[in-house]
């Protein structure tokens, strides 16, 4: 593994409050509006005139857009799970508008692991994700799990 790779990290890796945090995301206006114009019509998000007399008062990133750079934040860490499939995200919740120039950093919180039922190389690991700005100010929180190999399944609990 190359110095500028992330580390592989399994199943045993995963205790529970085991943190994960780093990134830095500049959101742009231009992606907003990019983003907004494609997948989301409201006019605070794809009009800047409009925007403004919303009562969001400026342009906001849709939540469709902070959720993908969640996912672009946690490719910036140094450890990346040994992924056998993600499972889901069980619950989501939009804390904050998202607005341009915010500066976004990430979060993941170990809340709880077991072992697969169904797959004896494999455990279940269920995380705490939270997104915050630059003010600290956590704009996007959310649960989820994925299912991760197992480094040496003889001996992991």
């Amino acid at each position: 593994m190359s110095a500028s790779e992330p580390s592989k990290l399994y199943y045993e890796d995963y205790a529970p409050g085991f943190e994960l945090v780093g990134g830095d995301y500049a959101v742009t206006e231009e992606e907003i509006l990019e983003f907004g114009r494609r997948f989301d019509s409201q006019p605070f998000h794809n009009d800047k005139e409009a925007a403004a007399k919303s009562h969001f008062g400026g342009l906001v990133a849709p939540g469709c857009l902070t959720f993908a750079i969640r996912t672009a934040l946690g490719n910036q860490l140094p450890g990346r799970p040994a992924l056998v499939a993600g499972l889901g995200v069980e619950r989501m919740d939009l804390k904050a508008p998202v607005r341009p120039g915010d500066h976004l950093s990430l979060r993941l919180t170990v809340l709880e692991r077991r072992r697969s039922g169904s797959r004896p190389n494999a455990g279940i690991i269920t995380m705490q994700h939270t997104v915050e700005n630059q003010k600290g100010e956590a704009v996007l929180s959310m649960t989820s799990r994925m299912m991760v190999e197992i480094r040496d399944p003889d001996t992991a609990e």
